[in-house]
């Protein structure tokens, strides 16, 4: 038994953030039923791609079904709002006031059915100049100041290595639910919640608060710009390590890792401040130190010899072979959808291990899969809906 087992969510989500989010209650059972568009949302093409078939989709639209509908249709619009008699949830991703001018908005659905928790989730909110601009990942991470502070010392910003404001938002937004779901339950009330990408990616940026001591934060590479050593270091060899070591007990591993009892007295070592304004020199000295071991795993084992605060910088594939990564399982074996012939495809696992009721990783659904079985419980007939969805298809060619 899932612990949102009792939870129906219905899904108008493309692309990557709102899937994510109704695929993390799907995890826990949640009945999350996708909405989508005759030909489907354009995560089903994306890669990676296994015997034709996206695994972006296998992974953002996991555990969920799958109906196809045509919402310019008034047939259409009028199945979601039967759907949305009962339903706990409803998640959209699309520009603002596309929902209302369908007829789908909150105010329309809140006569329906009061308890309705209505999530949107767009690149930049529901009101204000930029709300109706069209809106991606990277514009979340630019605009929120994330990319100002990554990248080298003194050069360009820097996107991140993933789309973190969609995954994130993603995150931001499940979590929103799942609190006013909790409200929910408690007074009855359904509420509206509004979360955009630009949003999450500042609620990250930690650095906005140091303007408060008049410090505007920019590109410090690999390196904490306010803790030292705290980064990641570099050999001759080519080789690479994380070293952190903000605290005085940490600092005394390096100092007994390095042989340097003057790291603890001297005065540009011997506190975090000195240690910040001398950054550049205690790298140095740090990455000198590393590159005067035949190989990094004989610095590794030193630093494991004095509990300095280390670890590799893995690869994706290292990641998937690092003992700490298989003994707590976070990559699984999850299933494929029944279009491919290949049973399961490797990949990450729940967000977090509960005692009680764990979560699943559950296959995703083929374009309409669910169409019968759906439209059935709100009373259409096998005849009827195939005759309404060749019809949806063929208003749609037009």
């Amino acid at each position: 038994m899932g612990m949102l087992d009792d939870v129906k969510v219905l899904d108008f989500c493309t692309n990557a953030a709102g899937p994510v989010a109704s695929a993390e209650m799907a995890d826990y059972g949640a009945q999350v039923i996708k909405i989508e568009s005759m030909g489907g949302g354009p995560e089903r093409t994306y890669v990676p791609i296994l015997e034709g078939k996206s695994l972006t989709h296998a992974w953002v639209n996991r555990g969920k079904k799958s109906i196809t509908l045509n919402l310019k249709d008034p047939r259409g619009v009028e199945i979601v709002k039967k759907l949305a008699k009962d339903a706990d949830v409803l998640v959209e991703s699309n520009r603002p006031g596309v929902m209302d001018r369908l007829g789908l908005g909150y105010k329309d659905l809140k006569e329906i059915n009061p308890k309705l928790i209505y999530c949107s989730l767009t690149a930049f909110g529901q009101t204000g100049p930029y709300a109706q601009n069209p809106g991606f990942d990277m514009m979340g991470q630019a605009l929120s100041g994330m990319m100002s502070i990554t990248g080298e010392k003194g050069g360009k910003p820097l996107k991140h290595g993933i789309a973190l404001a969609d995954y994130f938002g993603g995150f931001n937004a499940f979590a929103a639910v799942m609190t006013a779901l909790h409200y929910q339950r408690r007074t009855g009330k359904g509420q509206y919640i509004d979360v955009s990408l630009i949003q999450g990616m500042i609620h990250l940026n930690s650095t906005i608060d140091r303007l408060n001591d008049g410090v505007l934060c920019q590109p410090n590479g690999n390196h904490h710009s306010g803790l030292c050593p705290f980064g990641c270091f570099n050999t001759d060899k080519g080789e690479s390590v994380i070293i952190c070591a903000p605290s005085a007990k940490a600092w005394e591993t390096v100092a007994a890792a390095m042989e340097r009892p003057d790291f603890l007295t001297d005065p540009e070592y011997n506190t975090i401040n000195a240690r910040v304004k001398n950054m550049d020199k205690i790298i140095e000295e740090i990455e000198a130190w590393l590159s005067s071991f035949p190989s990094l795993k004989e610095a590794c084992e030193r630093m494991s010899q004095c509990h300095m605060p280390y670890c590799m910088v893995n690869n994706d594939q290292q990641v998937v072979e690092d003992p700490q990564v298989k003994h707590m399982g976070y990559i699984v074996q999850a299933p494929t959808a029944d279009d491919i012939k290949q049973p399961t495809y490797q990949t990450r696992g729940c967000n977090a291990f509960f005692s009680e009721a764990p979560g699943e990783i559950r296959k995703a659904a083929t374009l309409g899969q669910h169409n019968h079985e759906v439209l059935k419980e709100l009373g259409y007939g096998p005849e009827e809906i195939d005759q309404m969805m060749e019809e949806f298809r063929q208003t749609l060619k037009k």
